[in-house]
């Protein structure tokens, strides 16, 4: 019986860094979802539920302090 893949959520308003860190986790077996700002990283943490949630603090529209009240908040 194989493990299930860890998921990991990435957020971050810069694309660059998200490929990076996708590419580098993605390499060590890891399953990875990303989001390009709050929002959308709500929503994905509520349909995904990912086992961590890698998130930018400086974010513009809702930041990731704000983001991660957001996600606490609907769990």
């Amino acid at each position: 019986m194989s493990n299930p893949k860890i998921k990991i959520l990435l957020v971050d308003d810069e694309p660059d860094i998200i490929e990076f860190l996708s590419y580098n986790l993605k390499k060590e077996g890891y399953d990875i979802i990303s989001a390009n700002n709050g929002k959308d990283a709500v929503k994905l943490a509520i349909k995904e539920l990912p086992q961590l949630i890698v998130l930018d603090v400086m974010m513009p529209d809702m930041d990731g302090i704000e983001t991660c009240r957001e996600i606490r908040d609907r769990n």
